[in-house]
């Protein structure tokens, strides 16, 4: 859990005083703004109500952490503030949120966000505005920027954010999910926010959400179906394209890191407790009373 997440735009939580809950992980915890100023924001722990560590962007987004031992946001996310500097979030109200349970694990949304080489066929209304010959990975460190226009910053953006969210600004508005996982391995929880300067009903909005929802469904479709292949065991592992799937091969790679990192710090544990346990044990005899 030592990862900074993204829990949206500071217009989110609009109201003073009031409690919005939320669930990460199997962690419970509230935001609260204590002021009109959204910089007043905070976040505090269910269980024991301490205040959580948390990070506001200078454009208005909201970040946290469940770990009191993570790397400073800086260093977690180094430049990502400058890449979105130009944007200013605190002018998009959320406009409409989304949650479902789907029937893929996380991993399997990722890899599919984590390259565009589906987009000419699986996405035939997006590959019309945002086509694949422009379209490029750029990976960072613990995120990927996705350029779909060089030469329109504010609109073709998509920021993948290690290791569970995203980040959108396209279609004039801006679009952002987390992806959780759940018990069930085949399953996940996904939670949307669509945020837009026009209100919902208007021909702005319903025409950007349209555009977007439509390609977050056919991804919801492609990721379902490859969650069916990997269930049975049809797929074989074989070799990425360094140039159209680096954003793959960089996800999976930290993947791999991190959980490398896990089992080695839990292997080392466990021998030390078991050196400590058969040391106890050889002191106890030592010490005893004589045998008979």
């Amino acid at each position: 859990m030592q990862s900074w997440f993204l829990l949206g735009a500071v217009t989110k939580w609009p109201s003073v005083g009031e409690d919005y809950c939320y669930d990460l992980a199997q962690v419970r915890f509230t935001v609260r703004r204590t002021s009109v100023d959204w910089q007043s924001l905070k976040i505090f722990s269910d269980s024991d109500g301490s205040e959580m560590r948390t990070h506001l962007s200078p454009t208005g987004l909201l970040f946290t952490t469940l770990s009191n031992e993570t790397v400073s946001f800086e260093k977690f996310f180094p430049g990502l503030e400058d890449l979105i500097s130009h944007m200013d979030c605190t002018e998009l109200p959320l406009r409409r949120p989304l949650e479902y349970i789907c029937d893929y694990n996380w991993k399997t949304m990722v890899d599919g966000y984590q390259e565009c080489l589906h987009c000419a066929y699986a996405h035939p209304e997006f590959s019309k505005v945002y086509t694949s010959s422009t379209y490029k990975v750029l990976n960072k460190h613990n995120y990927s920027q996705h350029i779909a226009k060089p030469d329109e910053p504010s609109d073709g953006l998509f920021i993948y954010l290690f290791p569970n969210c995203t980040l959108s600004f396209y279609g004039g508005g801006m679009t952002s999910w987390r992806i959780c996982p759940s018990e069930d391995p085949t399953k996940s929880m996904m939670e949307f926010d669509y945020y837009h300067t026009s209100p919902v009903g208007s021909e702005e909005f319903e025409k950007y959400y349209k555009f977007t929802r439509t390609v977050a469904l056919e991804d919801l479709a492609l990721c379902t179906r490859a969650q069916e292949n990997l269930n049975i065991g049809i797929y074989t592992e074989g070799v990425l394209n360094p140039n159209k799937e680096n954003g793959v091969a960089y996800y999976q790679g930290r993947v791999l890191e991190m959980c490398s990192a896990q089992y080695e710090e839990e292997r080392h544990a466990l021998q030390v407790s078991v050196k400590l346990s058969l040391d106890s044990s050889s002191d106890h005899h030592v010490g005893g009373p004589p045998l008979a």
